[in-house]
């Protein structure tokens, strides 16, 4: 069934979309693991004891049955802090986030 799903998509000119179909896979997958991917991006890399506070921290969210598959990046462009990516959530603590915010605030009319 996967080889004739495969072969009518790319018969049909849909390779592009394969990519697409198993990033999807891969989620539901890891889902039904207990798998909560999450993604911190900082201005610099973080040290054993950052990262190690840091899953402490976000493992309190978890339920009991669930795993954190921390992902790291650097980003020179924060400035500082940090941007923390789970799941379709979005929690950004940067710098220059907190600059662009106050430099708009300023730019208001009192």
């Amino acid at each position: 069934a996967v080889v004739s799903t495969q072969s009518t998509g790319i018969d049909n000119k849909r390779a592009a979309n394969i990519s697409g179909v198993v990033a999807a896979f891969n989620t539901i997958m890891a889902a039904q693991r207990g798998e909560v991917p999450c993604k911190v991006t900082s201005a610099r890399p973080l040290s054993e004891d950052h990262l190690e506070a840091l899953r402490e921290a976000l493992g309190k969210f978890l339920k009991e049955n669930e795993k954190l598959l921390l992902e790291t990046a650097t980003d020179e462009a924060l400035i500082g802090g940090m941007v923390v990516e789970v799941g379709d959530k979005r929690v950004d603590m940067s710098t220059a986030t907190k600059i662009r915010k106050l430099k708009a605030a300023l730019a208001m009319p009192l």
